[in-house]
């Protein structure tokens, strides 16, 4: 049994169970890392609170498949189908191109939304990348098999 699935897919857990957390149980924290505090008193901000535990859900849905595969693993040693790492690496890499066109702007100094390249958002940024990477390989290796 290779090593590097494993890895993947509990790091698949981590961070879309972390993205559960965020998303879907603490929206208002959330709001705060994507909105400047100058318009937080609009009503759009309300209207981000209430839409993501939409993310949240998508979120937890990626979660529980990289678990359920990763037990599966573990417990049977079953081969994980390279569709998972195939749509959690899309998950994963649409998140992070989302946020390159901020990151090259400058953040909010640059007129962005959000700054992407600092706080608990280069976090996300980096770890979006790293996720990505990790499904990638794995998909190459599923399909080298």
């Amino acid at each position: 049994m290779t090593v590097f699935p494993v890895l993947a897919l509990a790091l698949n857990v981590l961070w879309f169970g972390l993205g559960f957390r965020l998303f879907a149980l603490r929206p208002r924290q959330a709001v705060r890392l994507l909105v400047g505090p100058e318009h937080r008193d609009e009503t759009s901000r309300q209207a981000l609170v209430s839409a993501l535990p939409f993310l949240g859900g998508m979120n937890l849905a990626f979660a529980v498949l990289s678990a359920v595969y990763l037990g599966m693993r573990l417990a049977a040693g079953t081969v994980i189908p390279w569709t998972t790492f195939l749509t959690s690496g899309i998950a994963h890499a649409t998140q992070f191109a989302g946020n390159v066109p901020l990151a090259l702007c400058g953040g909010r100094a640059g007129g962005a939304p959000w700054d992407v390249l600092q706080g608990p958002m280069r976090v996300i940024f980096v770890g979006d990348a790293v996720c990505a990477l990790a499904n990638a390989a794995c998909l190459l290796l599923a399909l080298r098999a």
